[in-house]
């Protein structure tokens, strides 16, 4: 495979890798033409070397994302203006799971929302909001034995804006809902496209090792160790939800989301009602370009077990209303008493 060299030559979210820093006299007010080229290759250099896939730079989408940042930056553009800019061109890329974020931008001092929590709909029924899927696989299995504590028949697992996270908590929700065994997809590592040009084939998935270990750590320790790798979870004999499942979804609803959403549908576990999935289902990992800017590169390339992209593609739902509409919609028509 021919490399693309550009000039001076990524739902999993979990690594922060360190970088040498781009050598500049860069503020956290402006960045020159010349630091915003500077910027530029860094930003190339860092992604031509650690972008899961290569061949995605050979699109031509890649040169035109590169002119547009170069031929389109105004002069001495803040740090927050090239992150928003590039952020916006890098839609157009066939590829999700690529922007960067400005680390000198103050926090919100509002409170947040908590990440799971669980409101009372009826005595029947129970919505479970998930806001993020932090890794908090404890936090997680608390709701799930409240849900059956209380004895609620009807589940609703809000998954609308929810742009993704960790697989820990996903994994516990995942286990509640169903004893057979869960076949949560394929994680290809840069290695699978230095070996090979396209996806794998059925007898090639069969061939992948199994992920043991789904913490952050021993996902990212086997995509280091091998070309790609199967999430499979074993069957089980713990108590699942028997009564009635909607999963709320839109086009916020993204990455480890997606792969949750796909499955229940594949097994019919109750039905997904709402908007199509954002289609960002990757992996990636942020990367240090300077003392201002971070860079999240898709580290991972991922496909269900059937062998299917999610990644600019998204999950259809079952019943398709605007996600506002989508809560009143399954109360009044598919959760009636």
């Amino acid at each position: 495979m021919q490399r693309l060299i550009v000039i001076s030559i990524l739902g999993l979210s979990f690594l922060l890798i360190g970088c040498q820093s781009t050598k500049s006299t860069l503020t956290s007010a402006s960045l020159t033409s010349d630091l915003q080229l500077k910027t530029i290759n860094k930003i190339v250099q860092l992604t031509d070397k650690n972008i899961c896939n290569p061949y995605w730079l050979e699109d031509a989408s890649w040169d035109n994302f590169l002119d547009k940042m170069k031929t389109e930056s105004p002069s001495n553009e803040t740090v927050e203006a090239f992150a928003r800019r590039f952020n916006r061109a890098a839609r157009a890329l066939p590829f999700t799971h690529f922007y960067l974020i400005n680390t000198n931008r103050k926090k919100s001092s509002g409170k947040r929302l908590p990440a799971f929590e669980l409101k009372k709909l009826n005595d029947q029924t129970v919505q479970l909001i998930i806001r993020s899927f932090v890794s908090n696989a404890p936090a997680m299995a608390k709701l799930v034995e409240q849900i059956k504590t209380e004895g609620y028949e009807k589940l609703i697992i809000d998954l609308r804006n929810n742009t993704g996270g960790t697989l820990d908590a996903a994994v516990v929700l995942g286990q509640f809902l169903t004893a057979e065994a869960i076949d949560a997809g394929v994680y290809l590592s840069r290695q699978w496209y230095q070996e090979y040009d396209k996806l794998p084939s059925t007898t090639q998935i069969n061939s992948l090792k199994y992920l043991q270990d789904m913490s952050a750590q021993g996902f990212f320790k086997l995509l280091k160790q091998e070309k790609g790798f199967r999430m499979v979870l074993p069957p089980h004999q713990n108590e699942v939800f028997g009564g009635e499942v909607v999963v709320l979804t839109n086009n916020n609803t993204g990455s480890t989301c997606e792969a949750l959403v796909h499955h229940l549908k594949k097994i019919k576990k109750g039905t997904i009602v709402g908007e199509k999935t954002a289609g960002a289902m990757l992996t990636g990992s942020f990367f240090k370009v300077n003392e201002h800017l971070r860079l999240f590169i898709p580290v991972a390339d991922y496909i269900t077990a059937e062998g299917q992209r999610i990644d600019k593609v998204g999950v259809l739902p079952d019943i398709e209303v605007p996600s506002k509409e989508a809560l009143q919609y399954a109360m009044d028509n598919l959760l009636q008493d």
